[in-house]
């Protein structure tokens, strides 16, 4: 039977100069088609657990800021339980991550558009997939959150990928564009797991225990080398 990988993409802020965002982050969470299922049902029983909803949808933004649904995490108590409980289910070695970081001031100065961040981000993210793939001789599907002004760009990487590499066009079966509602847990996990990226990037302080955890969860990922994950800079 034909083993299947599932890249699965979103991103913390935004590549435009006129967007507040001192990063662009493109995130990808790494899975077996196998595994998918078995993380679905993993975080919808998080997600009943804390906010007797598992359809809620995560957004990362919303999270950081503990507003709507997200307000129990105000609980010291509710959002350690949370984020320990989410991280221990990431911990598991059949996920890897892959962030992929723009400066955005330093892309600016280099003389970048918002268009260069994006086309390299998407084809530096689709060259790791290929490698990871490599690793275990699998086939691969794609599923990024849509968003009209980016799409454009992981579909030309996509193709720039298929004309360049045998082994991706051969192997990288098929793309798919997905809504927040669509309730895909590995999208979503790609969201929330983005801004931690950008606190390890920046080498910000880290201040209390959640942010402590959530740093040690992406520090362990890319110690893995049975399954490696990264976190790569391009500017």
């Amino acid at each position: 039977m034909t083993k299947y990988k599932i890249l699965s993409i979103d991103e913390s802020g935004k590549a435009s100069y006129q967007h507040e965002s001192k990063l662009f982050i493109l995130s990808g969470v790494l899975i077996s088609e196998g595994f998918r299922p078995k993380l679905d049902m993993k975080i919808r029983k998080l997600k009943k657990k804390f906010f007797q909803n598992e359809e809620l949808v995560f957004h990362s933004r919303d999270m950081s800021r503990k507003k709507g649904p997200f307000s129990i995490l105000r609980e010291p108590k509710n959002e350690i339980g949370f984020w320990a409980e989410l991280v221990s289910i990431l911990n598991s070695p059949e996920v890897s991550i892959i962030f992929i970081v723009s400066h955005k001031t330093k892309a600016k100065k280099s003389g970048w558009q918002p268009k260069t961040i994006l086309k390299r981000s998407y084809l530096r993210l689709l060259e790791l997939f290929l490698i990871q793939m490599s690793k275990d001789q699998s086939k691969g599907k794609i599923i990024a959150e849509s968003d009209s002004s980016q799409d454009l760009y992981l579909i030309e990487a996509h193709s720039a990928q298929q004309s360049q590499s045998q082994n991706y066009r051969q192997n990288v079966t098929s793309i798919s564009f997905v809504q927040k509602s669509n309730l895909d847990s590995d999208v979503q996990i790609a969201d929330a797991l983005a801004p931690i990226a950008g606190m390890l990037f920046l080498k910000t302080k880290l201040i209390n225990k959640i942010e402590k955890m959530k740093a040690k969860l992406i520090e362990r990922k890319l110690l893995n080398k049975d399954n490696p994950s990264y976190l790569e800079s391009l500017i």
